[in-house]
């Protein structure tokens, strides 16, 4: 076949934009994106509608990830793109994502395949019987690391107090207080006996036993968690002279009332509000301090306290069998305006059919009058969420970002908070591979063009 004459080829400049469109949406990565801006003009400005604003992904446990697209305007990809494992670079072979904050990944390196194992592929033997064991154990060493600069942050201090447990233990969440991985970071379990474990990277850790929290929020110096009950705690933070962090004072804010018979478990933190002591400032209870050896005693600690279950309140059925059960889930997210809010949502899971959304409820944190309030109002004009059990965040609407809607990684929804009704929202297929507990929003750095 003869070549085209020259005078029938067209430069790339002349791309239509609807196929630039369609190379964007598979450019994931801030720096790709950038790069092609910078190929010329033409280009760079036809890419500035694609650009607006880039969505966050939803990030696996295998480090597979989607790109999420409200109406497929961007480049007809609607519903986004699945890229698989492998697409982040600098990443182990044995790693498995428990998490992310903000911009960063929370990675787990372990022999522990179980959860990094798409759901068809994991083994139906009856030994193994699709869940995790308590009695099987492996070893774990954590680190932050960031896929769009490369950076990595070990934390051995981390993994001194979990780097050796059962298949049973989870970590629920990480965050970071401040945008730099040099501060506190708090990490939430599944175990009892360290439900939250806080970690200054290189200096020390600080371990909150028994609280069983269900998610936790940082607003400043203070750290929230909030209970089943629904009662929020605070612990105010700090670090001793060697930049160890500590907890200065702790109490509870808010008090849910609770029904007639059921014990009060945290009536202990209102007895001396006003005590502003250092509540264990050597950590005696149970906590790590830098001369103990790496898993000395605490690894037995960890495999015979309580699990903490799932964060999710199953209720009955409903009216009919086929329509499966309503769930209900709580999340915590500092709002724009520096405000602690609530999202008590309950959603249906059909067996058959994919999970939809019932009801939803935003409520601000009253800290003065110790209450729980309920405001359809609560989240500004130009406010968003996205909530996962793994990561919330509030973001300002800017580019593809509809004002007031609340984005859930578990359901094909996203909740409009203005209208207060759900609207049909498309993701890729894709993530359903995995349970929707393990799935966490990262939010990648605009692109300047």
């Amino acid at each position: 076949m003869s070549a085209l004459p020259t005078s029938l080829l067209r430069p790339w400049s002349d791309l239509p934009p609807e196929l630039l469109g369609h190379v964007i949406a598979r450019l994931p990565f801030p720096a790709d994106r950038a790069r092609l801006c910078a190929v010329c003009r033409d280009w760079r400005t036809a890419a500035r509608h694609y650009l607006r604003c880039q969505l966050p992904w939803l990030v696996l446990p295998d480090l597979s990830f989607c790109t999420i697209d409200d109406d497929g305007d961007n480049g007809g990809s609607g519903g986004g793109i699945f890229f698989p494992r492998g697409t982040i670079p600098g990443v182990p072979e044995d790693a498995t994502c428990v998490g992310s904050t903000d911009g960063w990944l929370v990675l787990d390196r372990t022999d522990d395949a179980f959860r990094r194992i798409k759901f068809v592929d994991k083994p139906r033997s009856a030994a193994y019987r699709d869940y995790p064991h308590r009695e099987v154990n492996h070893m774990h060493s954590y680190f932050l690391y960031n896929p769009f600069s490369g950076e990595t942050v070990p934390l051995p201090e981390l993994d001194a107090i979990i780097g050796h447990v059962s298949e049973k233990f989870e970590v629920r969440k990480v965050l970071m207080r401040s945008s730099s991985p040099d501060d506190i970071i708090a990490i939430m379990t599944n175990s009892t006996h360290g439900n939250v474990i806080l970690c200054h990277p290189g200096k020390g850790t600080y371990i909150l036993h028994y609280f069983r929290v269900s998610d936790i929020a940082f607003i400043g110096e203070w750290l929230y968690g909030i209970t089943p009950d629904e009662d929020l705690l605070a612990f105010r933070l700090d670090e001793d002279g060697d930049g160890k962090p500590i907890v200065v004072n702790g109490k509870r804010v808010i008090k849910h009332p609770l029904p007639e018979g059921k014990v009060d478990l945290w009536s202990w933190m209102e007895e001396d509000d006003d005590h502003d002591d250092n509540v264990d400032d050597d950590n005696d209870d149970g906590g790590v301090d830098d001369d103990e050896a790496p898993n000395q005693e605490v690894e037995d600690i960890f495999h015979e306290h309580v699990m903490i279950s799932d964060d999710e309140e199953i209720g009955p059925y409903t009216e009919a069998p086929y329509q499966g059960h309503a769930i209900t889930t709580r999340n915590l997210v500092k709002s724009q305006s520096g405000e602690l809010l609530m999202v008590r949502r309950m959603y249906q899971e059909p067996p058959f059919t994919n999970s939809f959304t019932r009801e939803v409820e935003v409520f601000k944190a009253d800290m003065d009058v110790g209450k729980w309030i309920i405001d359809r109002n609560a989240l500004a004009q130009d406010e968003v969420l996205f909530l996962s059990r793994a990561f919330c965040r509030s973001c300002r609407v800017s580019g593809d970002m509809e004002p007031g809607f609340i984005y859930f990684d578990s359901t094909n929804e996203v909740f409009d908070a203005i209208s207060w009704t759900p609207m049909p929202f498309r993701m890729p297929w894709q993530r359903k591979q995995f349970t929707k507990k393990w799935m966490t929003w990262v939010f990648p750095p605009e692109v300047v063009v």
